[in-house]
């Protein structure tokens, strides 16, 4: 797919979501009398006797009061502006180029900066101007974002807000690569990754799925409360439980390990089993009054054996966090018989059932399930 999808202005703007912004050339003294800048006055509302800034759902650019030298720091307070309002898309004309009398090859590179902010559209003929000049050859290609070393459930919050805007329109090259798992079914998790899914005010996660499926669960209204009326394309957004993220971690069997997973520690016949989660920053176990570092463990003597995500609420409504998942599994004050029925529990997950005796039964007879598949 290209990166770049979605980041070409149309030829023709005959209207505008709720999110985007018309970026015409314009002059001094606001009176767009033709060109873009009448278009921008008549139909999506930029007022007359402003030359310069935001007005309706427009942004004028002045072009016609001297050279290059004298343009540039208005396009320079335009890209500063968009940076600024992430979750609007602006749609930038060929400022300079029309009246002004500009060529491509003097005004696109003045705007090669908006070639990396991802909610700006820019000229196909100023994208193919960087060819030929030789500036950013390929311009699909920058640098992907880097995923913190670490992700809590309150950072991936935090970068899903923050990359809200290439989130919605599916510029997945431009969101850090967050591999996330969630539950979607009885005895069956699935795996996607930050820049598919989004989450709502309420807590809860949701995941876009073109699988005609979840059609009777997509929630538009959602939708637009969070990004507006963006997303065309993106399927079917649908509300899942949160399941962990991949910790870049591999156990002695070479599978990939997520927080929430549970992990045997050691040897079978003397080890510990413990919960995943994450605590200072780091990926840990969350013990009484301690804890124990994932990175300070030996890969070959770890081992997954299941996950928390037993005893699950079936409405997907969030009750508690991965983390307190993980303090309930190594409860402090847990007998033996209790430690030994959770690694029975997390065995069979994920899984809604609510009676201790239905895992149990699980066990006897020998049942497999999907989670570590």
């Amino acid at each position: 797919m290209d990166s770049r999808r979605n980041q070409v202005t149309p030829k023709y703007v005959s209207e505008l979501s709720s999110c985007e912004i018309f970026v015409f050339e314009s002059n001094l003294a606001g009176h767009h009398d033709g060109g873009t800048a009448k278009i921008a006055y008549e139909k999506f509302g930029a007022e007359w006797g402003v030359g310069d800034g935001p007005t309706g759902k427009c942004y004028a650019i002045p072009t016609l009061h001297g050279g290059i030298k004298e343009i540039e720091p208005y396009i320079n307070n335009f890209l500063k502006y968009a940076k600024a309002h992430p979750m609007k898309r602006f749609l930038v004309t060929r400022v300079g180029c029309g009246h002004a009398g500009f060529k491509d090859e003097e005004i696109a590179p003045l705007f090669v900066e908006g070639m990396r902010i991802p909610n700006i559209a820019l000229p196909q003929e100023w994208i193919s101007a960087y060819q030929r000049l030789g500036i950013n050859k390929n311009p699909g290609k920058f640098n992907r974002p880097k995923s913190p070393k670490v992700v809590s459930e309150e950072v991936l919050h935090e970068l899903a807000q923050k990359y809200a805007y290439p989130i919605s329109i599916d510029l997945y090259m431009q969101v850090p690569d967050v591999k996330i798992r969630y539950v979607k079914d009885r005895d069956e998790f699935g795996y996607t990754t930050l820049s598919n899914c989004f989450f709502f005010d309420d807590g809860g996660m949701y995941v876009w799925d073109r699988d005609e499926r979840w059609k009777e669960d997509h929630n538009q209204a959602l939708v637009e409360l969070t990004f507006g009326d963006e997303c065309h394309g993106r399927g079917y957004a649908h509300r899942v439980i949160f399941a962990g993220v991949a910790t870049g971690v591999y156990d002695c069997n070479e599978e990939m390990i997520y927080t929430g997973d549970v992990l045997q520690i050691g040897e079978e016949s003397d080890g510990q089993t413990f919960a995943l989660g994450t605590i200072n920053g780091n990926y840990g176990f969350i013990l009484d009054n301690s804890a124990l570092m994932l990175s300070d463990c030996e890969k070959k003597k770890l081992k997954r054996v299941g996950t928390v995500f037993y005893q699950l609420d079936s409405s997907k409504t969030p009750v508690l966090s991965l983390n307190d998942r993980t303090r309930l599994f190594q409860g402090a004050y847990d007998s033996i018989e209790d430690r030994e029925l959770k690694k029975v529990m997390a065995k069979f997950t994920p899984n809604y059932d609510q009676e201790v005796w239905k895992y149990k039964a699980l066990d006897i007879l020998e049942i497999e399930f999907k989670w570590n598949k």
